[in-house]
């Protein structure tokens, strides 16, 4: 049996691997983006070449692809017309919401004036009756005075006690005023507050919409203005990207290609690994035809290999973040360990665990650091990996088991 510390040590290790492996996948992702960039910018190379062909000399153009590009050409006006009426349905939508925000915030400001005349003349009203009583209790306090002074005291006792009790209903009631008056002045603060809460949000939501709305129709602007641009050039794109060639496949003895060595065979006009050109440009219309359809091919592959190489690191990515909170945790039972009475835990990582991570080694190991797979070949390889041994089950066992079994241990022994 193991310990804990040999437990978080074996997660460390396969943490390791994994990180191996991501390094020779980002290497391999870079390689695949340079190449990918080079046959992207040789391909829009040969579109522009193309371009010319087709613009300047539409009559020389094969019959069949006079066709395909008055296809293209009327579906890309169609789909351009439809995307503009989209647009400007979606800018009218958000000015709509925006005026409906802006007449909510009138409304408002409104109701909050007849509100704020209301509780005006209510306090008003409360002062002018407070104002009365202030007077009555000076009146009250002059007579009671008047009435106390010298034998008068003891003449006019039982009226002065009488105009007191009065004066003090005249108290009580004048306090209870001026407490309504400050409850009124809170009203003002507190609906002066949520006014203008409700308004800045308001004031915010209505900025926003207008600035989208603007934007779109800026958009929309743009839009018209390269109408035939646009359209001319998804004319063109939809008919000379979509032609692919058939190719022989490489074999040994082809001749290698001078950037990355890898065998060509002699009628390939590009690598088929790096995109590196072979022969010759061949500017007509025939030459160029068969090289941006070569490329388009080239393309393709590189597009493959880029995404299998992307959705693998993030897998690796998720096994290695995986493996860290799981050794978070084994952290914390080893601090546990060293802060109280408990003895030291006693524990190995479950076999089924340990034979499951021998994949992540053997997975480092066949990503050779240098080599250049082809796109294809990468993608074809990735996704055996993927179906075979880093399916979503095998990983959730992988970890639940582990921690299965530190719930186990850590529940007997301590």
């Amino acid at each position: 049996m193991g310990t804990l510390q040999e437990f978080k040590d074996f997660l460390t290790q396969r943490k390791g691997e994994l990180m191996r492996a991501e390094r020779r996948l980002l290497d391999q992702q870079e390689k695949y983006e340079q190449f990918f960039s080079e046959v992207s910018r040789v391909r829009e190379r040969e579109y522009r070449q193309l371009r010319d062909h087709i613009v300047n000399d539409a009559d020389a153009l094969p019959g069949e692809l006079k066709r395909e590009l008055e296809k293209a050409r009327i579906e890309a006006e169609r789909a351009f017309d439809e995307k503009l009426k989209e647009l400007a349905k979606q800018a009218s939508k958000i000015e709509r919401k925006a005026e409906a925000t802006r007449a909510k915030s009138i409304k408002a400001e409104e109701q909050l004036h007849g509100k704020n005349v209301s509780l005006d003349r209510a306090e008003e009203e409360l002062k002018e009756r407070n104002a009365r009583l202030l007077r009555e209790i000076a009146e009250y306090n002059e007579e009671i005075d008047q009435l106390g002074k010298g034998f008068g005291f003891f003449k006019n006792f039982f009226r002065m006690r009488a105009l007191q009790r009065v004066r003090s209903t005249i108290d009580e009631e004048q306090e209870d005023l001026a407490a309504r008056i400050d409850k009124v002045r809170a009203q003002w603060v507190e609906q002066d507050q949520e006014h203008h809460a409700r308004e800045l949000k308001w004031q915010q939501s209505w900025i926003k919409r207008h600035s989208d709305a603007a934007a779109i129709y800026a958009k929309l602007e743009h839009l018209r203005n390269a109408r035939a641009a646009v359209i001319e050039r998804t004319t063109i794109e939809q008919v000379l990207f979509t032609h692919r060639p058939t190719l022989a496949k490489p074999e040994a003895t082809d001749p290698p290609c001078e950037r990355c060595s890898k065998p060509n065979p002699s009628h390939y006009h590009f690598c088929h690994v790096c995109a590196r050109r072979l022969q010759p440009d061949q500017p007509d219309l025939k030459g160029s035809l068969k090289e941006i359809a070569e490329l388009n091919l080239h393309h393709d592959n590189f597009s493959e290999g880029m995404a299998a190489c992307q959705e693998i690191i993030g897998l690796v990515r998720g096994l290695i973040t995986g493996h860290e909170n799981f050794t978070e945790s084994v952290d914390d039972m080893l601090e546990t360990q060293r802060k109280h009475p408990v003895s030291k835990l006693i524990i190995s990582v479950p076999k089924a665990s340990v034979d499951y991570s021998e994949s992540f080694k053997t997975f480092a190991d066949a990503l050779v650091p240098k080599q250049t797979l082809h796109p294809t070949a990468f993608a074809g390889g990735v996704k055996r990996v993927i179906s075979d041994r880093f399916t979503e089950g095998l990983i959730k066992n992988y970890f639940e088991t582990m921690g299965k079994e530190l719930s186990k241990q850590a529940g007997s022994q301590w």
